[in-house]
């Protein structure tokens, strides 16, 4: 007898303990559901408030490059050069973030399309050579003769890349 309510104690303890295991474990899918709910969230609301800041970022920019292309005094020079600087750096962190966003996402995608890389490369020597001459810096930007002019790739993705290079420089 002293056995058989042993056995039932033992049965007894043993299932509330796997009946605990089985709420926790409920629980934490439970958990584990709402975290990744939240960070779908997160990543939506990032890639839409990126996407929708870089477009007046990208006003900015235009017209401060615009301004900068008058005459102004050289006090007005100084502070436009450093609102386009600003801007173009703002504008790299927004970027970083829509990218991000992409990724946690599982959207970021690798555009395939025909550019002209030499173009895209004097876009971005345009835009460091201000940058360096702001700082009393020489801009060269040397393209070797083999470099093709026309390739096929992601020239956003390139450009992100060689502004980051060059930036960091």
């Amino acid at each position: 007898a002293l056995v058989s309510v042993l056995t039932l104690g033992l049965f007894g303890f043993l299932l509330r303990a796997i009946q605990a295991r089985q709420k926790i474990a409920g629980q934490l899918e439970q958990a584990k559901v709402l975290a990744e709910a939240a960070n779908e969230a997160k990543s939506n609301f990032l890639a839409t408030m990126s996407h929708e800041i870089r477009t007046p970022m990208n006003g900015m920019i235009g017209t401060t490059e615009l301004l900068l292309s008058t005459k102004l005094t050289a006090e007005q020079q100084t502070y436009a050069a450093v609102m386009a600087n600003s801007a173009h750096s703002l504008l790299a962190i927004i970027d970083d973030i829509l990218d991000l966003s992409k990724i946690e996402a599982g959207r970021l995608t690798i555009e395939r399309i025909d550019f002209d890389l030499h173009q895209l490369l004097a876009e971005l020597a345009r835009l460091h050579t201000l940058r360096a001459s702001q700082k009393s810096l020489q801009f060269v930007l040397e393209t070797a003769p083999d470099v093709p002019q026309a390739v096929h790739g992601d020239p956003t993705r390139i450009r992100q890349v060689l502004n980051n290079l060059v930036s960091n420089a």
